[in-house]
């Protein structure tokens, strides 16, 4: 069972607005998103620096935003923490603070208690957003083709290399705990609007998940036909186990990159163009067909190990 999901089911059912990353607000057409991260869970103070944590938790959250055509304007974050870690906590909120300066985010305000463990959460609000112009995950269409920006794979790897001393080649030892501990933020919300999208979701908890939440969403089958070029370094570095770098590839949560399906007619070389300015290579993965599932090689897809959040570790399978 998944214990999330029979959570969600609680607060969606009959619910207009839980589905997409983002629920949208007809009145004042802004899209609105909230998150949580927990010390020990989502970071810890032993592996993770203040700033780090600022970094990771800003970045997952705006993610959100962008992912569905907005632009984050607004935010209220609650703060709590113990005693003994207020220093840290002034540190964090200085960060969050710097962090939200630089990307015009107007912190509203929040709430700051006292806790067993370090909390952070936020609650951020897009800018004016025509609702024709969201990016949601339920308007795929047949004859679609499923993108996903490349290097996808490094959070877990980076998460193996922390926590369960998984050897690295030293240049992917280094990326890939980047990638982890401070993920990379893309800017990729203006160029997108000049793209037709049809749908579109964050990759936060892993590209297996969010395959099977388009397909489901959208009731159409996904037919992935190229993984291999989605990563090329850890292909290379697992070259001689395919195995391993499709459960990376499949199983990376924390990645905060879009999947996004569209005709592939619409992804010019003036929109490549404008995305390799910012450093960000497109990956064609696969196309949207009639019909159910996720499919690879002509077979459904097979779940990879997912990071579960109550056992804190990547499932073994």
């Amino acid at each position: 069972m998944n214990i999330e999901n029979e959570i969600i089911k609680i607060f969606s059912k009959n619910s207009k607005y839980i589905g997409d990353d983002c629920a949208y607000l007809s009145k004042t057409k802004q899209l609105i998103s909230t998150d949580s991260f927990i010390e020990n869970i989502h970071f810890d103070f032993i592996k993770s620096t203040t700033r780090q944590i600022s970094h990771k938790f800003l970045v997952s959250n705006i993610s959100d935003i962008q992912s569905c055509g907005g632009t984050p304007k607004y935010a209220l974050i609650n703060i709590s923490f113990p005693k003994n870690k207020f220093k840290k906590a002034k540190l964090i909120s200085n960060y969050i603070k710097n962090i939200c300066n630089k990307f015009n985010i107007e912190i509203l305000g929040g709430d700051t208690t006292s806790s067993k463990k370090f909390f952070l959460s936020m609650t951020i609000i897009s800018s004016s957003l025509e609702k024709k112009k969201i990016l949601s995950r339920f308007k795929t269409k047949i004859g679609d083709s499923i993108f996903v920006f490349q290097n996808l794979g490094f959070s877990k790897i980076g998460y193996l290399n922390l926590y369960e001393n998984m050897k690295l080649p030293k240049s992917i030892k280094i990326k890939s705990q980047k990638q982890f501990l401070e993920p990379r933020y893309y800017n990729y919300s203006d160029i997108f609007k000049k793209i037709k999208i049809n749908s579109c979701m964050d990759i936060s908890d892993s590209l297996f998940d969010s395959l099977q939440t388009l397909s489901s969403n959208s009731k159409k089958k996904f037919i992935i036909d190229n993984l291999f070029d989605v990563n090329p370094s850890l292909m290379k570095l697992f070259q001689d186990n395919k195995e391993k770098y499709l459960k990376l590839i499949l199983g990376s949560g924390e990645e905060y990159s879009p999947i996004f399906t569209m005709n592939k007619n619409n992804l010019t070389n003036r929109i490549r163009n404008l995305l390799k300015l910012r450093g960000i290579q497109i990956c064609k993965i696969g196309y949207v067909d009639s019909g159910r599932g996720v499919y690879f090689n002509n077979k459904q897809l097979k779940r990879p190990p997912l990071f579960n959040h109550f056992k804190n570790d990547y499932l073994k399978q």
